[in-house]
């Protein structure tokens, strides 16, 4: 999973990767395709696909590649209550397969307990049942938990051709 390996707190997360299995880019709170929510109309995250692009032709001379340190901020490290989270979250997905619903609930709680700020685990746990059995909404979640994503998207500025 890649959520549980890259300690993501939501997805999408995107991560670049380099021909030697290097993270160069890691954690980007974005998509490629953008929906309209309003109108259906898809579009291109062009800045975003640009940077890409950089990055093939330049490699790891890419503007848009970050620093080692600044990669593993972004990607952060696991940690006891990442673990302990995980675990609880699994079993919860284990009970809900096997019809013990309930139990099931009162493990999601507690991965969400020790990881409140991870939505990885909030939005499956909701759509295994409903909102009202975790005590709030996902509005309610973002309001007192905070947004989906720690960090906007950080992409510099492209350079002048």
């Amino acid at each position: 999973m890649v959520a549980e390996l890259y300690n993501t707190r939501n997805v999408p997360a995107i991560f670049w990767i380099d021909e030697e299995g290097r993270i160069v880019r890691g954690n980007d709170p974005t998509y490629l395709m953008r929906r309209n929510r309003e109108t259906g109309e898809q579009t291109v995250n062009q800045r975003y696909l640009d940077g890409i692009r950089d990055w093939v032709r330049n490699g790891p001379a890419s503007i848009y590649v970050t620093p080692a340190e600044e990669t593993q901020r972004r990607v952060g490290a696991s940690d006891t209550s990442n673990e302990q989270a995980m675990a609880h979250f699994r079993l919860g997905l284990y009970l809900e397969r096997h019809g013990h619903h309930a139990e099931a609930v009162a493990q999601f709680k507690q991965a969400l307990a020790l990881k409140p700020e991870n939505w990885n685990f909030r939005r499956q746990a909701y759509s295994l049942g409903s909102a009202d059995e975790y005590g709030m909404t996902m509005q309610e979640a973002m309001e007192k938990v905070g947004p989906m994503y720690a960090m906007p998207l950080q992409l510099p500025d492209a350079p002048k051709p």
